[in-house]
C-alpha cells in the first residue's frame, strides 16, 4: 500500500476500505451498504452503474447471494491520495476467488481493478461516493445499464 496522507487519515481510509472486504466477504449487505453515501454510485464488472444508496444494494444483493455467493474478494497495490480536502481516491488491484456463473458453473479466479472517491459525510465518517470496477478476465458479457 502507499499513500500520500498523513497517517491518521491514512489509517480512517484503511478501517473503511476493511469494513468493505469483511462485509463482502461475509456477504452481509447491510452492514456493506452503511459504507456508502445515499446518493452513492457503483458501477461494477459489467459496466452496470447503481446511483444511490438502494440501487446498490439491489445489484449486490444478486451478487451476494447467486454468483459471488461461495467467493472471495481481496484487495492489493492500494494507491490512496487526497484529490481535495476531503475527499479520496483509493485505487487497487483485486482478486476474486470461487464466483460462478448465474447457473452455478464455477469461474476461475478473477482480477481486476477498483476505484474509491472517499467522502465524509455530515457525521464526518468516511464514505463511498462513487466506486468503479474492472474485470481483466470479463467472464460475463457486459451489459451496460443503469439500475434503478
Amino acid at each position: 500500500m502507499k499513500s500520500l496522507l498523513d497517517d491518521k487519515t491514512t489509517n480512517e481510509i484503511q478501517t473503511i476500505l476493511g469494513r468493505f472486504l469483511d462485509t463482502w466477504n461475509d456477504k452481509d449487505l447491510e452492514g456493506f451498504m452503511d459504507n456508502f453515501l445515499e446518493d452513492a454510485e457503483f458501477t461494477d464488472v459489467v459496466s452496470q452503474t447503481a446511483i444511490g444508496k438502494e440501487a446498490i444494494k439491489k445489484q449486490h444483493d444478486f451478487a451476494f447471494n447467486v454468483v459471488m455467493k461461495n467467493a472471495s474478494f481481496e484487495m492489493k497495490n492500494l494507491l490512496i491520495r487526497e484529490i481535495l480536502s476531503d475527499v479520496v481516491m483509493v485505487s487497487a488491484n483485486w482478486l476474486n476467488k470461487n464466483s460462478q456463473t448465474p447457473n452455478g458453473k464455477h469461474l476461475p479466479d478473477r482480477n481486476g481493478v477498483i476505484q474509491f472517491v472517499i467522502m465524509k459525510d455530515q457525521d464526518l465518517n468516511w464514505k463511498f461516493k462513487i466506486v468503479h470496477n474492472s474485470d481483466f478476465s470479463l467472464p460475463y458479457e457486459k451489459q451496460e445499464r443503469i439500475i434503478e
